[in-house]
Order: structure tokens, then C-alpha cells, then sequence
């Protein structure tokens, strides 16, 4: 390398610097380290609520009695033995100073059968201690508990758990469910010791000492859109993690793809001047935007119905009901769990619709500007807005989210199919309808303005303005043309 050109060096890497810093290249960098910093922040406070531990004591729990309790503390409790061990269980929760989740707070539901117990869980709040936690879990003490667990069998408490969606939280409701079994076996460890301490100073069998250590085994239950079923609630969020978890990913690769070639196809045309040809033929402008409107409608169904081809041989490839217990999948059946025609008919529709969607809002972006540069900056706010709900609905339910959240979430058309399978799953039949009329209307609206500007002037005068408004011929880049001396 010579001295001539070292000396260009640095002119070289300084224009390559200017071309590559860009906004299209640092605001997507900047959005996605702020969306990763504060995600888990947010997910957090949104799937987890109230859940922040306190501390209770005195008149509250009792004198002398200073303890810790959270959300998982509270659980339903229902007590068919009537027995003295059954009532020793349930008076002394509260106070497992040892259990290294804190107290357990029983709560006796009005209601005579474990179904109607937990629809009356699904409406309780506990705001005793200044808070307002709920829970998704119920015990039942069977009948002959005592007599089994005195004649030194290992006895079973029905565990229910009740999935209200399919968000993060409820993924760790089972927690409640563990801690309450748990500390189940650590009271009657206390008290069978205590009754059978002679028994065993004279014969330490190691069998005997194993069963009073764990004496109580949890027979899981599942509470699912007013059903229940013998099943680990766990596994039914483990299936439904697992189906739907490439779903989002591909949704938002097909809606990105589809309007950034229809976009890219109408600059295109503006800028070698073919659509300015096109519009002095014989032909209606209406017929030229009419083709466009109709070939993107084709090119969105041809993708949706690829995709969902495709996501369905994906689904059967996974081994169908081999990995899971005889009967696992009549049990998701009976919940409404399933991915039938009519689920790959919604699906489908709902990506189709949301395709329609980036459709419309790409073909208003392509007429409002002059080149490709600009196309990709002018896409860019497009891309945060599908982001958003996408990033969110792989880890929350948006339904369980406040309100005003919902709302604003919602008021993107694109969320309505990011959410549909799980809105599916839970037989949310309104929002699934409501969330497709929505869409229909967001397409309607955004042609009719296609229709408008595609019949006047604006179609080639709009581009221009936006220039003159911005004062730059894009806004891609910072500072001065990029030329070195």
C-alpha cells in the first residue's frame, strides 16, 4: 500500500461509516435493546400481578405468629374426611414457619363437588392482608384419608388446578399445587411421628420411616373451560406451548415479507416510470389498482394456505400423542384443545386477513414515496408495530393483561392473529369474531383511501410533497449527500 493511497484510506472508511449509519440502521438497533431491557420487566409485572410477598402477624394469623405469604400461598381446600387429621392439616397451614414457600392460606369454597368449587375459586379475591390475590389451585381431602394413612398406606389428596390462559402465569400456577402437597407431607410427617414415636424407638423399619417422611402423593386435575379432567395441568401448557410456539414466528415472517414486496413492487414501478406509462393508456385507473389490490389478495392467500399446509404436516411430524400418556389427546379434545379443520380454517383466515392488512398499509406507504431508500425507512414503523404484539404474545397472554393494554394491543389489526390459536384454546369465540370484523374494517377503510389517491394527481405528486415537507430527498440518511474529496 502506498502513501497516496494510505492517505485515501481513512476518506474510504469515513464514507463507508456514513453509508452504513443510518436511522433505517440505528433506530432498529435502538428499539431492540430498549424492547429486550425492560421485556422481562413487563412480561413480570403483567403475568404476575400481585404476587409480592408480606408479612402477617398478630390479630391477623395469631399472637406470637410472624409470617410470610404471596399469591401461591392461597389455595381452595376441601375437606371430605371430617377426620381429626384432616382438621389438623387445615388449622395448622398458616403456620409452617419451615416451609421454604411461606404460609398456606386455605380457602374453603361454597360449593358441594370440586367443579363447582372451582368456578367459585375463578371469582374469589383475597384482600385480607391489604391485598388482592387469587388462586388457581384446590385440595380435596378425599373421604377414608385418615383411615388409610393410620393403617399406613400412602394416600392420595386431589390436587385441581384451573388454567385460565395460557400466559406465563399460568404456566407457574402449578407452583401453588407443589407447595401446598409439600406442605401437606411436612405437617403429617410431624404428627405421624409424634403418634407412632414408641413404635418406632423399638422397630426402625427404613419402609415405615420412608412413608411417614412422604405419606401424602398429589392426584392431579385439570379445570378447562368448565371441564375437568385427570391430567397434570403442566402438561396440557407444555402441549400448548409446544404447538403453538413457531406460530408467531412464522406469522410475522409471512406479514414482513408480503408488504415490503408490494410496496417494493409499486416504488418500483414509480421509479422507472412504468405506472406513470401505465396511467396514460386507454385503461382504467381503477382496473390497474383493482389488478394490484386483487394480485396481493392471491399472493396473501397462496401464503397463508402454504403456510398452513406447511404448519400442519409440521404438527403431525412431531409424533402426534407418541411422547404423552394413552388417552392424552381425547383429554385435549374434551377441553376444545385440538387442531382440527375448523382451528386451521380460523387460523388461516386470521393470517390471510392480517396479510390483507400489511397489504393495505404497504400500498398507501408505496404511493407516498419516490424510492427504495425511503420505502425502507417510511416500512420501518410498520415493523415496530407488528413487533410489538408479536414479541408479547410469545411470552403473556394479552388477555390477562390491564385493560387499557388490551385495548392498545388490540387496536392492531395484526394482534387478532398472533392471539388466535390461544383465543382457540380457550373458546374466546367473541374476540376471534370481533377481532376478524376489525380487520375486515381496518382493509376497507385504508383501500377506500388507495382508491382515492389512485384517482387523482396525489398518486404522483403525493411523493413530492413528502419530500418538500421533510426537506430531504430521504430519510435514511444523516447530514449531506454522501461524497469525499
Amino acid at each position: 500500500m502506498n502513501k497516496k493511497t494510505k492517505s485515501k484510506f481513512p476518506a474510504l472508511l469515513k464514507k463507508e461509516i456514513r453509508d452504513l449509519v443510518t436511522v433505517a440502521t440505528i433506530i432498529p438497533m435502538v428499539v431492540m435493546f430498549l424492547l429486550f431491557f425492560f421485556l422481562g420487566d413487563i412480561i413480570k409485572s403483567m403475568s404476575a400481578g400481585d404476587t409480592g410477598a408480606v408479612q402477617a402477624g398478630g390479630a391477623e394469623i395469631g399472637d406470637g405468629v410472624d409470617m410470610a405469604y404471596s399469591q401461591t400461598s392461597i389455595v381452595g381446600f376441601m375437606d371430605l374426611d371430617k377426620s381429626e387429621l384432616s382438621r389438623y392439616i387445615e388449622n395448622n397451614l398458616m403456620y409452617l414457619k419451615n416451609n421454604p414457600n411461606g404460609g398456606i392460606i386455605p380457602v374453603a369454597p361454597v360449593a358441594g363437588d370440586p367443579e363447582g368449587a372451582m368456578a367459585w375459586l375463578a371469582d374469589f379475591v383475597f384482600n385480607d392482608m391489604g391485598v388482592n390475590w387469587t388462586t388457581q389451585t384446590l385440595v380435596v381431602i378425599p373421604e377414608g384419608f385418615e383411615e388409610s394413612l393410620l393403617a399406613g398406606h400412602y394416600t392420595s389428596v386431589d390436587v385441581y388446578t384451573s388454567i385460565e390462559s395460557f400466559g406465563l402465569a399460568s404456566m407457574m400456577s402449578g407452583n401453588s399445587a407443589y407447595a401446598v402437597t409439600s406442605a401437606i407431607n411436612g405437617l403429617l410427617s410431624e404428627e405421624l411421628f409424634r403418634l407412632y414415636k414408641d413404635d418406632l424407638a423399638v422397630d426402625l423399619d427404613i419402609n415405615y420411616i420412608s412413608f411417614i417422611n412422604s405419606p401424602v402423593y398429589a392426584r392431579d386435575h385439570t379445570y378447562l373451560n368448565g371441564k375437568t379432567e385427570n391430567v397434570n395441568a403442566s402438561m396440557i401448557m407444555g402441549y400448548v406451548s409446544s404447538q403453538t410456539t413457531v406460530l408467531p414466528i412464522a406469522i410475522f415472517f409471512i406479514i414482513m415479507m408480503s408488504t415490503q414486496m408490494l410496496a417494493g413492487s409499486i416504488v418500483n414501478e414509480k421509479t422507472d416510470k412504468t405506472l406513470e406509462t401505465l396511467m396514460t393508456t386507454p385503461l382504467k385507473r381503477m382496473s390497474v389498482l383493482l389488478a394490484k389490490i386483487f394480485s396481493a389478495a392471491l399472493y396473501a392467500v397462496i401464503y397463508a394456505a402454504t403456510y398452513i399446509i406447511a404448519y400442519k404436516r409440521f404438527m403431525d411430524s412431531l409424533g402426534g400423542d407418541a411422547s404423552y400418556p394413552e388417552g392424552f389427546m381425547e383429554v385435549l379434545e374434551n377441553f376444545g384443545i385440538t387442531f382440527n379443520a375448523a382451528a386451521f380454517a380460523v387460523i388461516g383466515a386470521q393470517l390471510f386477513l392480517s396479510v390483507l392488512c400489511g397489504l393495505a398499509v404497504s400500498m398507501l406507504i408505496g404511493m407516498m414515496i419516490e424510492d427504495i431508500k425511503t420505502l425502507q425507512a417510511y416500512l420501518m414503523p410498520l415493523v415496530f408495530i407488528i413487533m410489538i404484539p408479536y414479541m408479547l404474545s410469545m411470552f403473556v397472554d394479552l388477555n390477562t393483561m390491564p385493560i387499557v393494554a388490551q385495548i392498545l394491543l388490540y387496536a392492531i389489526p395484526f394482534t387478532h392473529t398472533f392471539t388466535a390459536a390461544t383465543n382457540l384454546f380457550s373458546q374466546n369465540y367473541v374476540l376471534i369474531a370481533f377481532g376478524m370484523a376489525y380487520q375486515l374494517l381496518f382493509v376497507a377503510v385504508l383501500l377506500t383511501l388507495a382508491v382515492r389517491i389512485f384517482n387523482s394527481d396525489k398518486l404522483f405528486t403525493l411523493g413530492q410533497l413528502m419530500k418538500k415537507k421533510t426537506g430531504i430527498s430521504s430519510p435514511l440518511v444523516f447530514g449531506r449527500p454522501r461524497f469525499f474529496k
